[in-house]
């Protein structure tokens, strides 16, 4: 896709974001630097409204999933990592590690073979006890898990890589659940093992954001998924704007490639108001910016 199409289409996207006043709001004037005189004074707004609506113990609801995603919301809005707020919702998911109804609670025969169970699987942070069903579960980017399995699963990873951006690498407990995630045979090439490939892009999301011993590992992982990368951008069973969220928070050369392949399906998709999909919705539509400007460095 040529580069002038790609303008157009991030002008569009420009011109979505230009009057909200949200968190993607903020954030997709800042990527196409389009940044409002008032933005720093909304940022502060939107993270004092964040703050008031935590519990005392640092959560959001109690939520594991919705504790990652504000402390998530507090970083994109300019909250350092000793940031009062964010220092409390990472406390609370750091002491959610290996808690009771982490996804690798437990031990069968099936999932000691299929490497599913705490013998191979420590550090991971439960969503809460296995008698109240989580499943199905939403996120941001607009996927549902509806096996209450691969729900821990991606809540773990969710929370995992929310706690590595906030400078969490180097805890003992945050180091297990990232070595044994990189090092479970059940996380690779999911296309090949009839496995669902957006719990794939939950584990690869947060490994992206590892530390650099697992470097290695991500491009592994990356290539895999590059490979199953069908011809007009996406991946088969794979929640398109999910694979893209966690595709954009890494680095590397093939990245910016896969983006160009992608550049043309999300252009299709996006609509007269600029957004990228029937519901207008901010967080895809940031998404889709994101990809659109990793592209642009690959077209003339």
């Amino acid at each position: 896709m040529g580069g002038e199409h790609l303008r157009e289409a991030l002008a569009r996207a420009a011109e979505f974001f230009a009057e909200r006043d949200t968190r993607a709001g903020v954030v997709a004037r800042r990527h196409l630097r389009a940044d409002r005189a008032k933005d720093a004074e909304l940022a502060d707004h939107l993270i004092r409204e964040i703050r008031r609506r935590t519990r005392l113990d640092g959560s959001m609801g109690g939520s594991l999933v919705a504790t990652a995603w504000a402390a998530w919301e507090l970083m994109d809005l300019g909250c350092a990592a000793d940031c009062a707020a964010l220092v409390r919702m990472v406390g609370y998911l750091l002491a959610r590690q290996d808690g009771p109804g982490h996804f690798a609670e437990g031990c069968s025969e099936e999932r000691h073979r299929q490497q599913r169970c705490h013998h191979f699987l420590q550090g991971f942070f439960s969503p809460g006890v296995r008698d109240t069903a989580i499943a199905p579960l939403s996120f941001p980017s607009g996927v549902t898990i509806a096996d209450e399995e691969e729900a821990r699963f991606a809540a773990s990873c969710f929370a995992l890589r929310t706690v590595l951006r906030a400078g969490e690498d180097r805890r003992e407990g945050v180091l297990r659940h990232v070595a044994s995630l990189a090092e479970s045979a059940f996380v690779g090439d999911p296309w090949n093992r009839g496995a669902d490939p957006n719990s794939f892009f939950f584990a690869f999301g947060a490994l992206a954001r590892g530390p650099r011993a697992i470097r290695p590992r991500v491009a592994q992982l990356l290539t895999e998924a590059l490979a199953h990368q069908e011809v007009e951008g996406s991946w088969p069973g794979t929640h398109l704007f999910h694979a893209l969220d966690m595709l954009g928070g890494t680095t590397g050369p093939e990245v910016p490639l896969a983006a160009a392949r992608l550049a043309p399906r999300l252009c299709a998709l996006q609509g007269p108001d600029g957004a990228f999909d029937a519901e207008s919705d901010e967080e895809r539509a940031l998404i889709a910016i994101r990809i659109l400007l990793l592209a642009r460095g690959t077209s003339a």
